[in-house]
């Protein structure tokens, strides 16, 4: 009877960790595809590369505006 319990519970314990593992392959695997899944991909880094030229453009605006706002409380 003690067999069968371990034999179970070691049924048990190989199926959640293969389900980890299958979980975690997963993500890896679907970056390295050649499909449609690669054309998202490439859209979505365009993306990202915009919105980060677009958060430098406005630090840039943002640190223009305060030289300005120094200036004018210099001059009243």
């Amino acid at each position: 009877m003690k067999i069968v319990k371990t034999l179970v519970w070691l049924c048990i314990l190989i199926v959640v960790v293969s389900s980890f593992l299958g979980v975690t392959s997963k993500p890896t695997h679907a970056q390295g595809s050649s499909g449609p899944g690669a054309d998202v991909i490439a859209k979505l880094d365009r993306v990202l590369d915009n919105q980060k030229t677009i958060l430098d453009d406005l630090a840039s605006i943002k640190e223009e505006l305060r030289i300005i706002k120094i200036r004018i409380t210099q001059q009243q």
